[in-house]
């Protein structure tokens, strides 16, 4: 992988770790994630006085589509998630996409991986585990167990789910776009990004007006609009630039690189709650930078 989209990704964990805290921070994340749907929706409006989406081919509009059910999907099972338990506990789960996406890639999309890819996620999820279940094995696996059956964690793996879904639809969305548009990289991934955000949030505010009452929205709304602003803005940066790294890199080296965010959700629970880095968590952080630089310099 290039070092270039290697960065890309870092810069999109960055953006992704924020939209995250914020929302499982906010007084209700099921009506912050609206919210910051409002303002995409709104700027993806915006962005159709310069791009006519309607003359884009059948194919990029049927691609974008389907993200954008799986997108909103995902938005509604992450909210339901932060509403039941802590982010320390949901976003590992929710973020552990890579043990499916690159046998899924194989089979579905006909990607490969170089041997110095897999060891990267290897690596990877080792680290995903270690800040999980504290490097305990067999303790690990009880606790992994638990937490498929556990009520209150269902809605984390509903979540994991659609990640892999909509990272499998993405990817194959960007190469028809790329193939397309082959010299404009960059607009493509914006331009994807919001296609699926208008369907994506379409779907999310019809299921918020039938479960919320509009009082009830506009009040949350009213609180919030300037955090949901931020968290928007870090949305489109988040998956903007993914949709970019889309069009060069294999969709299974890139959802394990994102896994960085991980760490970064992590650093900011530790600080949240008090508790120190430790030893275990200092040995996982070492393990996603070691993979990430493996696949940067180990090609």
């Amino acid at each position: 992988m290039s070092s270039i989209n290697i960065g890309l990704i870092i810069l999109s964990c960055l953006f992704h770790a924020v939209w995250n805290v914020l929302t499982q921070t906010s007084k209700n994340p099921n009506l912050f994630s609206g919210l910051k749907g409002v303002w995409i929706v709104g700027a993806a409006l915006a962005l159709y006085l310069v791009f006519d989406y309607k003359s884009f081919p059948a194919d990029i509009l049927g691609w974008a589509l389907l993200s954008g059910v799986l997108h909103g999907f995902y938005i509604f099972c992450l909210s339901k998630a932060y509403h039941t338990q802590d982010i320390s506990y949901v976003y590992p789960i929710a973020r552990s996409a890579p043990v499916f996406v690159p046998p899924l890639a194989w089979l579905m999309l006909g990607e490969k991986l170089s041997p110095i890819i897999f060891l990267s996620i290897g690596m990877i999820l080792l680290a995903i585990y270690i800040l999980h279940f504290k490097g305990h094995l067999i303790s690990g696996f009880k606790n992994l167990y638990e937490a498929i059956l556990h009520r209150d964690l269902r809605w984390a793996f509903y979540t994991l789910a659609m990640v892999v879904a909509y990272s499998l639809v993405d990817k194959r969305g960007m190469e028809v776009f790329y193939a397309h548009y082959p010299d404009q990289p960059a607009a493509n991934g914006i331009i994807f990004f919001f296609l699926e955000g208008i369907v994506c949030f379409t779907l999310y505010f019809a299921y918020l007006f039938a479960a919320h009452s509009p009082k009830e929205i506009l009040l949350a709304w009213k609180a919030d609009w300037k955090l949901a602003l931020v968290a928007g803005s870090a949305t489109v940066g988040s998956y903007g630039l993914i949709c970019i790294v889309l069009q060069f890199e294999a969709v299974g080296a890139v959802v394990a690189a994102r896994q960085i965010s991980v760490l970064l959700v992590v650093f900011w629970g530790c600080w949240k709650l008090g508790e120190p880095f430790g030893r275990q968590r200092m040995t996982a952080a070492a393990l996603i930078l070691a993979g990430i630089a493996l696949m940067t310099f180990g090609r």
